[in-house]
């Protein structure tokens, strides 16, 4: 499908040759391996994910996206990015990383990758990559096990409300779920892993404790669309199932910044009715999935024309000050 609109794709994935090199020097998780269709990144937990050229070339991308009709795209490192390399190398790797899409030009702006194991070092990367031009950052669902609502990570989300840039919070492989065969870790666990997250930071505070960041949730927000009654209701029936919250963890949830990426019309749709169209942004998850399905996903909404300029671009544009 082709459509002459103007897009800004905020889900797009990009690995950066450091971080290929590193995969490659190693033994284990992460790491590279090879198959008979050329060479694999292995993330553990039974995902590994094709290093096809559009992972890795910024040239195709562009031709990709004057094929698609698509104005810019965010560019991501996909997990595990530098989570599981040692805690030093994972700095510098970061920092190489970062620098490389710092240099791809305006039509590829980019969000940093960061050496989330160490808060402190990943605060202090995310400013450095600010300074240099990139418009975010990005954080897994865990980091080799550990969630993001610990108090090691304090920094980085300070750091990124100081800055007043937003952080992405994508799934990784899943930490204490088994969900073996069937593509099961990627279609179920990856959603447990960021709504589980999600939750954690929002009942925990960290909208109360800063006020002024800003998460994006991919994947049209997760399963939170679908669990918000049920997230209320239980939150005053389980003792300390609200945290300190004064309001329903509703209040806090629709904070939250959502991309259209999910490929069935209807969950979208349920999305734009919690979140509302000023805090959904385009996203399609290439090379994973494909623009021209993302496109069909918002066109087949069938949008009033204010709505889908939101959710084409304009939210893309505000959030990161494209």
């Amino acid at each position: 499908m082709r459509d002459d609109g103007r897009w800004i794709d905020v889900q797009v994935h990009h690995l950066p040759e450091p971080l290929v090199q590193a995969y490659a020097n190693r033994d284990e998780v992460p790491r590279l391996l090879r198959s008979a269709d050329g060479q694999l990144v292995d993330m553990g937990g039974g995902i590994a994910y094709p290093l096809v050229p559009e992972l890795v070339d910024a040239r195709r991308r562009l031709e990709l996206m004057d094929r698609d009709s698509i104005a810019r795209s965010v560019l991501s490192v996909p997990p595990p990015g530098v989570d599981g390399l040692p805690v030093l190398e994972a700095a510098a790797v970061a920092r190489a990383c970062n620098d490389e899409l710092a240099a791809l030009g305006p039509r590829l702006p980019a969000l940093a990758t960061l050496p989330a194991a160490d808060g402190a070092a990943a605060a202090a990367e995310l400013r450095r990559a600010v300074e240099a031009g990139l418009v975010g950052g990005v954080l897994y669902s865990n980091a080799c096990g550990r969630r993001p609502d610990e108090e090691a990570f304090r920094p980085l989300f300070e750091a990124a409300a100081d800055l007043d840039v937003p952080l992405v919070l994508h799934p990784a492989t899943p930490a204490g779920l088994e969900t073996p065969g069937f593509a099961l870790p990627t279609t179920l666990g990856f959603l447990f892993e960021t709504t589980l997250t999600t939750l954690r930071l929002v009942l925990g505070g960290i909208f109360d404790r800063l006020p002024e960041l800003k998460l994006l949730l991919p994947h049209a927000g997760s399963v939170i669309p679908f669990l918000l009654g049920r997230i209320d209701y239980e939150s005053t029936h389980v003792p300390g199932g609200r945290g300190t919250l004064e309001v329903p963890p509703s209040t806090h949830l629709r904070r939250l910044y959502v991309d259209s990426a999910c490929l069935w019309p209807p969950a979208l749709r349920l999305s734009l009715e919690v979140f509302g169209s000023e805090q959904v942004l385009f996203a399609s998850d290439e090379p994973f999935w494909r623009a021209e399905d993302g496109i069909a996903t918002v066109s087949a909404l069938e949008l009033g024309e204010a709505e889908r300029e939101r959710v084409a671009h304009e939210n893309a544009e505000r959030l990161f000050r494209l």
